[in-house]
């Protein structure tokens, strides 16, 4: 008797502490959802599902969505139907831990030349182990890649075993530059030397080469693409729909992530001045200002794992107009933040997701569409009128 009453307690306990967690909504219950915020009131709408960690996305000129998945996959979902094809062509990459198939961006003039750009981690032939990211352009023809242009490759001797820290954020200024990121790829220092291209902002010609006002181009030892260095592991960049300004987010190590403000030669500062710790808890550095250094616009301690970002520059969300939509990774969050004056004004998490969001992007007709994981798919913000 004494055992079987043992037996229940022990059941009661168990029971108990499996119930006590939360568990993931059924997939179809995220449809369900209504958000209600300071300005905007809105419903979630799943768009097309189906992916193991969708990393980037990008809007063609007919609405269509491409959307890159980090396995290596690469698709077209019609914007009516919600169809999605797979795309044929794309390079061999390698998917290890945080690489893989990263970012993609469509031309600025896609309607006129077909191009689309894809960053990725690529490998050496001869040592397949070593990667580094890589960023090219193809003519996008009925579901097809053709015609590759390498844009960027690292020369091999910047190729390493790490499987960390790739960036690879891709986007096209309005006069047409394109600017990408590389992040530290674990060797921290290295972002402070501008003989090494990891750690940084890089700027290209739409083409690949590299334009004769880049800051570093009479440095010598300099590698000419570089526009900032001082960047940790940059996830997130986009253009400021009327100032032209440019805004990047960067991991910090624990604690410190970033938003900045990128200006041409700029120093970010990574690894001499951080807001963050290592990941022991041990001091990286007891400095957070340093002379020559830039400081950024705001920072999350703790860390947020900020990701992808978008000024949301639609009609449909009204209040919302020119505001930073900033995905989370580790809080599962998406963050409204009001700049007035290149200063955050205001912060609201307009979307607790329940999963890892892992970029933003305002779609043609105004909606806000999120790339999520676990399960992998898109989800978008459909308004709804008060």
């Amino acid at each position: 008797m004494k055992n079987n009453k043992s037996i229940i307690h022990l059941s009661i306990i168990l029971l108990f502490w499996i119930t006590s967690f939360p568990i993931a909504n059924d997939f179809q219950s995220w449809d369900d959802y209504v958000g209600k915020t300071k300005k905007e009131t809105f419903r979630i709408e799943t768009f097309v599902d189906g992916f193991d960690i969708p990393w980037g996305m990008a809007f063609l000129p007919n609405k269509d969505l491409i959307v890159s998945d980090r396995n290596g996959s690469l698709w077209k979902i019609n914007y009516k139907s919600k169809i999605k094809t797979k795309i044929i062509g794309v390079p061999d990459i390698r998917y290890k831990g945080q690489g893989g198939l990263l970012d993609v961006q469509v031309h600025p003039d896609f309607i006129n030349n077909n191009f689309i750009y894809i960053g990725f981690t690529s490998y050496l032939k001869s040592k397949k182990n070593r990667t580094f990211t890589s960023i090219v352009r193809f003519n996008l023809v009925n579901n097809n890649l053709i015609d590759q242009k390498i844009i960027y490759k690292a020369d091999d001797i910047f190729y390493s075993s790490s499987s960390i820290h790739y960036g690879t954020r891709i986007v096209f200024d309005k006069v047409g530059y394109l600017y990408f990121s590389i992040g530290d790829r674990g060797k921290r220092d290295q972002a402070q030397l501008l003989n090494y291209p990891n750690g940084k902002i890089h700027r290209l010609h739409d083409d690949g080469s590299i334009p004769k006002n880049n800051p570093f181009i009479q440095e010598k030892n300099a590698i000419k693409s570089i526009w900032t260095y001082g960047n940790r592991n940059p996830q997130g960049l986009a253009i400021h729909p009327v100032s032209a300004i440019i805004f990047e987010t960067e991991h910090g190590p624990r604690g410190g992530d970033e938003l900045n403000i990128l200006s041409s030669g700029k120093n970010y500062g990574w690894p001499e001045i951080t807001y963050g710790k290592n990941y022991s808890g041990t001091t990286i550095t007891k400095y957070t200002h340093k002379e020559g250094m830039e400081q950024p616009v705001i920072h999350w301690t703790p860390s947020i794992a900020v990701c992808g970002i978008d000024f949301y520059d639609g009609e449909v969300f009204k209040n919302w107009k020119n505001d930073l939509l900033v995905s989370s990774l580790k809080f599962e969050n998406l963050y409204r933040l009001e700049i007035k004056d290149n200063k955050v004004t205001e912060q609201e998490i307009v979307y607790r997701a329940g999963s890892r969001i892992r970029d933003v992007e305002t779609g043609p007709e105004g909606f806000i569409y999120l790339a999520l994981e676990d399960p992998g798919r898109i989800v978008r913000f459909i308004p709804i009128k008060n």
